[in-house]
Parts: C-alpha cells; structure tokens; sequence
C-alpha cells in the first residue's frame, strides 16, 4: 500500500515522501498515529505544500542541531554515587539523570529521548553517549561514574580481601601441588628399591640354582667313579 509520510520516519524517509507499506502497518500503526496519509492525489497535492514549508523548518533544525554539536563538544559529565562492595550502583542512572545534569551543570537543554542509552548505567566507570541531536546530526558526550569516599574505602577493602584469599587459595594450591609431587617421587622411589630388591633376589636364586646344580653334577661324577 502507498503512502505520504507526513513527518519523519528513520527508516522510512521524510515528510512528503511517497513509500511503499504492508497494508495492515499502514490502517493499524502509520495513519491512525498521523504518520501517514493514503496516497491519494488531493493529499500528493496538499503534501506538496507541506514539504515546501517543511525545507524551510528542516534547515533550521539542523543548524540548531550543528550548534548543539558545537557546544557538546568534548563535554565530560560525573556521577558520584553510592555503591556495594563489588562496584554495582544502588539504583541506575537514567537518560533523565543525565539530560538533567547536562542542563545543571552546563545549561544546555536536551530532550532525554534524544540520549541513546540502551540500557540504564548500573555499574562505575567511563561511557560514551551518543546523543541524537536531529535526524543524523549527532554527537557524543563522555558519562564518568566514580564511588564516594565511604564506597571507594568500601570497595578497596573488599579488593583487598578477595586478593588475600585468593593469594591464599594459590599456596594452597603450591602445597597440594608440592605434597602430590612428593608422593609421586616416594612411589618412584619405593618401585624403584622392589626392582633392586627383585634383582638381588633373582641374581641370588641363580647363584643358588647353579650351585645347587654344581653338587648335583659333582655329586654324580663320584657315583660314576
């Protein structure tokens, strides 16, 4: 089904263009939100006039969009916050938080929807946030989440901690490590004292044996004399 977009769509197109739909995308989500109108050709007719005007709108948007980009150029913001042992934030910080702390801290109005944030910062570090400023006119701003006083202490203890018992766990590991080589050279040791004695005992049996033989034979030659 054809449509006129009668605003911007990021993947369909801008307003005035004329795209081809599903039907049913189009009577159940396009035109009842007022996205689109059926194409007809008094509305070709009427949208032609609206894009018209729509130019003269779009360029000043995007140049209220590249100023924005000037001003958010190499723009860092911080969170100090509140966390457990391990790092993770009590609570999140949110596109909201972050439009607001922009606006306290730099005076600089965004819409929060305009801040691309899949999912909500629940961990310290370092981020980068692309900012949707208007159809493709973006940029970025840094987001640094650093702990408190008391959650840094609370943290490099934990640390601390976690890095003694595992420098335990790995001497413990040496001596299981050193007390099983050990036992392997007894083994080798024990077997290698049964072969020797194995040995001595054949050797002796055999020196037996020939001087048992030896009477045997001494013992025949007298009976032949």
């Amino acid at each position: 089904m054809k449509v006129i977009l009668t605003s911007y769509h990021e993947k369909l197109g801008d307003i005035g263009d004329e795209v081809e739909v599903k039907k049913g995308y189009a009577n159940n989500y396009l035109i009842p939100k007022g996205l689109a109108v059926t194409a007809t050709d008094g509305n070709r007719n009427q949208m032609k006039l609206v894009k018209q005007a729509a130019i003269k709108v779009e360029a000043r948007n995007i140049k209220e969009a590249e100023e924005l980009v000037k001003k958010f150029e190499g723009l860092q913001i911080t969170f100090v916050v509140k966390t457990g042992e391990e790092g993770k934030l009590y609570g999140s910080i949110t596109n909201k938080d972050i439009a607001e702390k922009i606006f306290a801290e730099k005076n600089i109005e965004i819409d929060r929807k305009k801040i691309d944030l899949d999912e909500h910062i629940k961990e310290l570090g370092e981020y980068d946030i692309v900012l949707k400023l208007y159809k493709e006119v973006k940029t970025s701003i840094k987001v640094i989440v650093e702990p408190d006083e008391e959650s840094r202490s609370l943290i490099e203890a934990y640390k601390a901690e976690k890095e003694k018992a595992a420098k335990l766990e790995e001497e413990e590991k040496k001596k299981a490590e050193k007390a099983a080589e050990d036992m392997a050279k007894t083994g080798e040791e024990k077997v290698k004292k049964g072969k020797a004695r194995a040995v001595d005992e054949k050797s002796q049996n055999d020196m037996e044996n020939d001087r048992k033989s030896t009477d045997v034979k001494s013992k025949s030659t007298d009976e032949e004399k």
